[in-house]
């Protein structure tokens, strides 16, 4: 049984809107527990995503990505939707590493086993705001990149990354693993809420 709570839209689109109103789950989600959002699971990308606004991939340790599929989500992306690329400790980056080489031409590294995490300054998140920002059980980090913000560190190492990409926004967070049901809790459901905020354009300092 699948643990991520649903809750399904039925909100008819308009015939002029650039993106839907939901976001597609796909992945590594036996585990998650996430907070009410109008969220919708899938085993594989659908032939369309004009109806979601936003992909969150939690990765495995096998793909279930074509290269097709990177070129969808990419052109998703840039056309304006948000991307949640998720990867924890390896091996569980399997498609977060195909975005990322796609995106950056770069891959998550490491294995971090710090629980908490310390905030980045001037970031789309504003995860400074938070008690405390979990890390997640095992994580790796990812590299530094001048297109993107880093939201949250982790031994001195970005662990959330946010940015732009066309017209759309990605958040890169190689911790993935805090969203599991057994360590949920109101910092967890507030760096859910605060990703899913930027991702749909809600909140944007470029």
């Amino acid at each position: 049984m699948k643990y991520i709570v649903l809750i399904l839209s039925l909100i008819s689109l308009q015939a002029s809107a650039q993106i839907g109103d939901r976001a597609l789950v796909m992945g590594n989600v036996d585990r998650l527990c996430l907070p009410d959002s109008q969220l919708v699971i899938m085993d594989s990308l659908p032939a369309s995503l004009d109806s979601f606004n936003t992909i969150f991939l939690f990765s495995n340790a096998t793909s279930f990505l074509s290269s097709d599929d990177v070129v969808m989500i990419d052109s998703f992306v840039i056309k304006g939707g948000g991307l949640y690329n998720g990867s924890d400790n390896w091996p569980l980056q399997a498609e977060a590493n195909q975005m990322t080489q796609k995106l950056y031409r770069k891959e998550s590294f490491g294995n971090y086993k710090e629980t908490v995490a310390k905030s980045g300054e001037a970031g789309n998140l504003d995860l400074e705001e938070l008690d405390t920002i979990p890390a997640g059980k095992t994580t790796s980090a990812f590299p530094m990149d001048y297109r993107l913000k880093v939201e949250a560190w982790v031994a001195d190492q970005p662990l959330i990354l946010s940015g732009h990409h066309g017209k759309g926004r990605i958040v890169i967070d190689t911790g993935y693993s805090r969203f599991y049901c057994d360590i949920r809790d109101e910092n967890t459901d507030a760096i859910f809420e605060r990703v899913y905020r930027f991702l749909r354009g809600e909140v944007d300092y470029r």
